[in-house]
């Protein structure tokens, strides 16, 4: 699993950082994610000049979540 964090910057004066609480099960789909970020920040800002950097950071499941799957109770 990948967690994503993306700093997407439009003409060098607008800067927005964003990290993704959801896992991604692939590296080139955590990149890809990361595009479609970029871009969306693109279009708020009018179609400026864009440039972006991002970190897809191999990862266990359960850190991203923020917590540990639940542990199962007593069987009755």
């Amino acid at each position: 699993m990948f967690q994503l964090f993306v700093v997407a910057c439009v003409a060098l004066r607008a800067c927005e950082y964003m990290t993704v609480p959801l896992p991604y099960p692939t590296e080139a789909r955590c990149a890809q994610q990361a595009a479609i970020l970029a871009g969306m920040v693109r279009a708020r800002h009018q179609y400026r000049e864009l440039s972006y950097e991002y970190r897809c950071t191999a990862t266990d499941r359960r850190q991203v979540a923020g917590t540990a799957p639940p542990s199962p109770g007593p069987r009755e």
